[in-house]
């Protein structure tokens, strides 16, 4: 399964302030990049939010095994 790459968009403003935006960046998956800017950039972040990104789910790879038997509990099954 292929995923696409986290882009990073940095918009420097014309008083010299930086905004950063990642994309493609799900859940917690943005939280390293701030100190990578950060570092970067030598600055601080001084706000930051979440995009819409962090409320999606990164996809999930499910293995299983043919041999398995799974039986509900409480009469559920």
């Amino acid at each position: 399964m292929a995923t696409e790459r986290v882009r990073i968009e940095v918009v420097i403003g014309p008083d010299g302030s930086v905004t950063a935006e990642t994309h493609r960046a799900v859940g917690e998956e943005c939280l390293p990049y701030i100190q990578v800017l950060e570092d970067l950039l030598d600055a601080t972040t001084v706000d930051s939010s979440y995009t819409d990104d962090w409320w999606k789910s990164a996809p999930v790879q499910v293995r299983t095994d043919e041999s398995a038997h799974i039986t509900a509990r409480d009469g559920l099954g």
